[in-house]
């Protein structure tokens, strides 16, 4: 059995990643200024050890002209993927698919102790085509770097209360207490899990006529374990300013704000019709979830108020995320909050095996599976041929990146050093093609003789302009 679970799940991850890799340069049209950031820093930092700002191994890496920070999980992931497989636009995106995939490795492995391996193959399935997950397998973005932490976390709570052993709590916290690190969105959530999984701990150990001071010390593997990430927090910010919480000042303005950020997270048609607010995240014609899911995981929602203990506990994850996310005027933003994707999913599997023991089971999941197909088809139809025609107005098009493999080309055949208008000038695509970084000049200076100049200028005195075809700049010669 354990053979064919392997091989079955071998065969579906390899049939994920040809799928997820289905025209990944070519949707979205370009790069984001975020995803230019973290993959500009990568490849410094695989290269020299330092960052845009000469910083050795920084924890945090400032970035965008100083306006925000590039967090550490994600940075050091892109640094050590690039070092290994090379730097490009591609394996920019590629470290996505890889993480997704790692992480329904993790969620199969999790079901698969839950229920069944058929329910995890199942699983694995309903993660991935996730609108809101297949999207960002396709951006080099930190937004999915919290869910195999995630998935970590409530695999050790499970495990715990299997076992009772204080190992999985510690497991679990660091777990969690790392992902506080993953991505900014997580500041709102880890405290509020942090606590929800105290409180089940709790849970957990009560007896009737139980010492109160017994049953708090139940929980300090957890909390000891959690702490250190919190208690780090102010020297972090004394040495990196506005790294961890960038800059936002949670405040309460009044209930009904609270309430509607709180409430725009489980609004049906931001789940299953239209998803995140913005674009870079949405076609906004599918919602955050695939829509034919919703009936399972209504049904698992039922259930697991019926059968308590961690079925529950995985519902109240799911519901409890956002919580803090009116204090910092996040709403109907699916891309914050895709760290509850496991939950859901866990939610949508107890519905199928609830399904499963109903008299008119096949008839039931035949009809869901039909329709679920439709939807995805759908989607994925909509995102890889008609999504990318409309959004290349706010992701633009990586015309500069063919224009920089030109003139590292005409560069090298020349060995000439090479120099870049500041307007021109793009430290990721720069990166790519260049072991020595070019020498940007200001958009007033001029290069020095025999030197190559990539440029927005058209014809300079003394310059000949190579007559090769690029987008958008133009390669400049002096003798």
């Amino acid at each position: 059995m354990l053979k064919n679970k392997v091989f079955y799940l071998l065969i579906l991850e390899i049939f994920l990643f040809f799928l997820l890799t289905y025209r990944l340069i070519q949707v979205p049209t370009g790069l984001t200024v975020d995803e230019s950031a973290f993959g500009w820093n990568a490849a410094l930092l695989s290269k020299t050890g330092h960052d845009q700002n000469g910083k050795f191994l920084p924890l945090f890496v400032s970035s965008i002209n100083n306006s925000d920070w590039r967090q550490p999980w994600t940075q050091y992931y892109l640094t050590v993927f690039f070092k290994i497989f090379g730097i490009s636009v591609y394996n920019l995106r590629l470290s996505s698919v890889i993480l997704i995939l790692f992480s329904s490795i993790l969620l199969f492995k999790f079901v698969t102790k839950l229920l069944d391996w058929r329910y995890a193959l199942v699983s694995v399935f309903l993660f991935v085509f996730t609108p809101i997950i297949f999207m960002h397998s396709h951006l080099g973005l930190d937004n999915i770097m919290p869910i195999p932490f995630a998935i970590i976390w409530l695999n050790n709570i499970y495990q715990y209360q299997l076992n009772k052993k204080d190992k999985y709590l510690i497991y679990s916290a660091i777990a969690l207490g790392a992902s506080f690190y993953t991505y900014k969105g997580m500041r709102a959530v880890v405290p509020i899990w942090a606590t929800l999984s105290v409180f089940y701990v709790i849970y957990l150990n009560y007896k009737p006529k139980i010492n109160t001071i017994k049953l708090i010390k139940k929980t300090l593997p957890f909390i000891f374990a959690i702490l250190p990430f919190f208690l780090i927090i102010p020297y972090l910010s004394h040495l990196y300013p506005g790294a961890i919480f960038g800059g936002a000042r949670p405040k309460i303005s009044d209930i009904y704000t609270l309430v509607y950020a709180y409430f725009s997270h489980f609004d049906l048609n931001f789940l299953f019709i239209k998803g995140d607010a913005l674009l870079f995240h949405s076609t906004q014609k599918h919602g955050m979830m695939l829509l034919m899911t919703a009936p399972l995981f209504f049904i698992g929602i039922y259930q697991s108020i019926r059968k308590k203990s961690f079925w529950f506990f995985v519902t109240l994850t799911f519901f409890s995320a956002p919580l803090l996310y009116g204090l910092v005027d996040s709403v109907y933003r699916a891309s914050r909050i895709q760290v509850v994707v496991p939950s859901y999913v866990l939610i949508c599997i107890l519905g199928l095996s609830t399904i499963i023991k109903y008299k008119y089971s096949k008839i039931i999941i035949s009809f869901l599976t039909i329709l679920t197909f439709l939807n995805l088809s759908s989607f994925l139809k909509y995102y890889w041929f008609t999504y990318p025609k409309f959004t290349e107005n706010i992701f633009g098009n990586m015309n500069r990146n063919e224009s920089y493999r030109v003139f590292a080309k005409e560069s090298q055949q020349r060995n000439l050093p090479h120099y870049v208008d500041s307007e021109a000038y793009e430290g990721f695509f720069d990166n790519i093609y260049f072991d020595k970084p070019s020498i940007i000049l200001d958009h007033q200076e001029i290069p020095p003789p025999h030197s190559i100049y990539l440029s927005t200028k058209g014809d300079l005195p003394g310059f000949e302009k190579l007559d090769v075809i690029i987008p958008d700049l133009n390669i400049l010669l002096r003798q």
